[in-house]
């Protein structure tokens, strides 16, 4: 595995596991690991709330100051898709994503709290999601964040947004927080939506359509086999309908791709993880293989609600194989979180309008992508901190997530240590990015089984 320069002075620096350990606070270095990730899970929360949650929607927000400081988009600049169509590197480019995720654990929370507190918060961010669901006019359209008028939204979503806000929603209206009027709301409108995504032949469209569509479901790979497997099985648990277990049971068993697997068997073969920096990946176009464990976990989580939705044992089995396979392949990524303790590199400006001198006019989705993907180094090159942040910080900790979704009891236990030091040796409330929320969910799905 190969990390950046920086990281690597820092781990030569020290032994990272107890230099972390012993930077914690002493009132965590006091308590016992498992009460150090719960006191640190709850700093977390507070932190999100504190910096990364939009107050009038209850979406997510991307990246904010360390006092706070947003600059939203305008809705004069989602007209003109500017930075580019996708909303990337702007604070509201992913708020399904993380707002899907946030409420699982969020539900898992309340579940062990019971508390007030605990329920509005989740209620909260299930409004925001379904607020981007019914901000468009396109059908399966859901956006990725509002513009400082509350109404506006960039034009394209995509099936990384569109997973995470359906896996969220069904955590919540399973999680006997909503009352029967609010679940049936939430079911109906998570029946719409998926409902036009299979319309479009499980791509998801950009709102206008004509601007296109950006991701699908059909891919023959593990992540979207998984994906759209949970989409329809979900469905059928929510809805009863027979429609939607037809259509489950029709595309498990449909072979695709130049292997001719079942998208059972892409589930049961699994991920592998390879280092951002990593120049060669398998030759294999078809391999599932991924440098970015939070956007591939998406796939771990689908798993687990299949897992843990099927009753049919060989399919059960399938699935579980796959959540093991992928918790092996993502816990030498856990060592990630040990660079971190150096102190890391500076400079983070909240400010993405410089951006702003690159961009064109796009006619398109795909030409939003090209520009999207061209203004990238410009920001990496004006905020460094936002790689360090992803490479020590978001990917160990959702290799964390993805280890603690596995069924397999022994792989929690041998790496629950190195779990509970990565969540308290992080300052939250240094990080500009919003990608430690999954530190919730983390703790949450540790604690929320035997061990």
């Amino acid at each position: 595995m190969s990390f950046p320069d920086y990281s690597r002075r820092d781990f030569l620096r020290q032994t990272a596991s107890l230099a972390l350990w012993s930077s914690a606070p002493a009132v965590l270095r006091a308590a016992p690991m498992g009460d150090a990730a719960a006191d640190a899970a709850e700093r977390a929360v507070a932190e999100l709330w504190r910096r990364f949650i939009a107050p009038t929607h209850g979406t997510v927000l991307t990246f904010a100051g360390l006092e706070g400081q947003v600059i939203l988009p305008t809705a004069e600049d989602c007209a003109a898709a500017r930075p580019n169509g996708m909303s990337w590197c702007t604070p509201i480019s992913d708020g399904p994503l993380y707002g899907g995720l946030l409420l699982d654990g969020l539900c898992l929370r309340w579940r062990q709290q019971r508390t007030s507190g605990a329920a509005a918060q989740a209620r909260q961010i299930a409004r925001g999601l379904l607020a981007l669901a019914q901000a468009g006019r396109t059908p399966g359209f859901v956006a990725r964040g509002f513009a400082t008028d509350g109404r506006s939204y960039y034009p394209a979503s995509s099936e990384d947004q569109v997973m995470p806000w359906v896996y969220g929603l069904w955590r919540y209206a399973r999680s006997g927080l909503p009352d029967e009027a609010e679940k049936r709301e939430i079911v109906r409108i998570l029946e719409e939506t998926v409902t036009a995504v299979a319309a479009h032949g499980w791509q998801v469209p950009c709102d206008p359509p004509e601007f296109g569509y950006r991701g699908n479901f059909f891919r023959p790979k593990h992540k979207d086999a998984a994906r759209l497997l949970f989409l329809n099985l979900a469905m059928h648990e929510l809805t009863g309908r027979p429609r939607w277990l037809d259509e489950y049971r029709r595309v498990a068993a449909e072979r695709v791709g130049p292997e001719a697997r079942t998208r059972v068997e892409w589930c049961a073969d699994g991920m592998e993880f390879v280092s951002s920096a990593a120049e060669v990946i398998s030759a294999n176009e078809t391999a599932s293989v991924s440098r970015s464990l939070w956007t591939s976990s998406l796939a771990q989580a689908a798993l687990r609600g299949l897992w843990e939705m099927e009753r049919d044992p060989i399919r059960r089995k399938a699935y579980a194989r796959g959540l093991m396979k992928n918790a092996r392949a993502a816990s030498p990524h856990l060592e990630r979180h040990r660079f971190y303790g150096g102190g890391g590199l500076g400079g983070f400006d909240v400010d993405w309008r410089f951006l702003n001198s690159t961009w064109r006019v796009q006619a398109n989705c795909d030409e939003a992508i090209v520009l999207a993907r061209s203004q990238l180094p410009h920001w990496e090159k004006r905020n460094p901190r936002s790689h360090w942040e992803d490479d020590t910080m978001r990917e160990p900790l959702f290799a964390a997530w993805i280890v603690a979704l596995s069924p397999d009891v022994s792989l929690r236990r041998q790496h629950g240590d190195e779990i509970a030091r990565m969540l308290a040796g992080y300052r939250w409330e240094e990080l500009n990015t919003c990608g430690f929320l999954i530190a919730l969910c983390v703790q949450q799905q540790l604690g929320a089984e035997p061990k």
